[in-house]
């Protein structure tokens, strides 16, 4: 006779997935579960909140929404971010917590210096002249970018995600500044020859290109707002791949329509995605990607990997390989 299947809520089936768990679980998608909550409320067991899940996300801070479901045992958050997660709320209700780890972190500032290349080249103004025969020459002449080589580089936020962009920098032979809470010890710095400024408003005035790589808590939030933007040059490229609301957005328009800032490059706003009619899609100067730096095809099979592990782990009651430790203070 086969065993009971645990029911997990997901936002939407992902194949690879579900082939990982269809022996031992019924996934059920939020559309489903909407439909008909009581037939499915109190067999959730679990829960996985994929990267790119907004009703989920949103659930997953909701008091009355958790309260409908009183049977579940565990969340795991695909990605190693946690400011989408009501940890408190969770904890309270003696839910355990996994996310799936820093696996993403290198890809992330890949993805990142992508972002600073395309802005130094004029990607994206780039791809529209080529295929115009108007531009095609004019373009050529007169926006050709600037150089890495003896840019300066400011990096706010030199944690993992930080350090690998500085390592990338340090192998275009750019200038590193860089801000932290913490300063890396003197051998991190010699090996990208990153100098480390105590004051982000000294980074920011002598920065070409400033890359945010900070977690959103609320010491960053709106951490770039109109008076850090004033103190850049007005050529500096502000590139953002950590949250959107690390960045004063309405500030950040404002400063790009002024012509106070040289552009922007941003993999992640507030929302998400942004209206169509947004004016941050429509600026020549500024690229705008689905918040998609830490997805690769090889790290997302490895983290929804992780995440079957930590869920099947915690669901019949043992250790969590990447179980969020309870902290009392939050």
């Amino acid at each position: 006779m086969a065993s009971t299947k645990y029911y997990i809520l997901i936002e939407e089936l992902i194949p690879f997935v579900h082939n990982l768990v269809k022996e031992t679980c019924e996934l059920v998608t939020i559309t489903d579960y909407m439909q008909d909550p009581d037939r499915y409320a109190e067999k959730i067991e679990g829960i996985i909140r994929l990267v790119g899940s907004p009703i989920v996300s949103k659930s997953l801070r909701d008091e009355r929404f958790l309260s409908k479901m009183p049977n579940v045992k565990v969340v795991v958050s695909l990605g190693a971010g946690t400011d989408i997660l009501n940890l408190p709320l969770l904890w309270k209700k003696g839910i355990r917590v996994a996310t799936t780890g820093k696996l993403n972190l290198g890809v992330t500032a890949e993805l990142g210096f992508m972002l600073l290349m395309a802005s130094a080249r004029n990607l994206k103004q780039a791809m529209v002249a080529a295929a115009s025969p108007e531009s095609f020459n004019m373009f050529r002449l007169n926006n050709n970018g600037v150089r890495l080589l003896g840019s300066t580089l400011g990096i706010i936020g030199m944690g993992s995600v930080g350090y690998f962009v500085a390592e990338k920098a340090a192998a275009f032979k750019m200038n590193i500044l860089y801000h932290n809470r913490t300063r890396r010890s003197q051998e991190d710095e010699n090996k990208v020859q990153a100098k480390y400024c105590e004051t982000i408003e000294k980074l920011l005035s002598q920065s070409d290109f400033v890359m945010l790589c900070v977690p959103l808590t609320d010491h960053t939030k709106y951490l770039i707002g109109a008076k850090e933007l004033k103190l850049m040059k007005p050529s500096t490229v502000l590139i953002n791949i950590s949250r959107g609301d690390v960045v004063d957005q309405d500030a950040l328009v404002k400063a790009l329509q002024a012509g106070a800032i040289g552009g922007a490059a941003l993999d992640v706003t507030t929302p998400e995605p942004l209206p169509a009619d947004h004016p941050l899609l429509h600026m020549p100067n500024v690229i705008v990607t689905p918040h998609y730096a830490g997805g690769t095809k090889e790290v997302v099979q490895e983290i929804n990997s992780i995440a079957v592990n930590n869920l099947l782990a915690g669901l019949k009651g043992k250790p969590m390989p990447q179980e969020l430790k309870y902290l009392s203070h939050l």
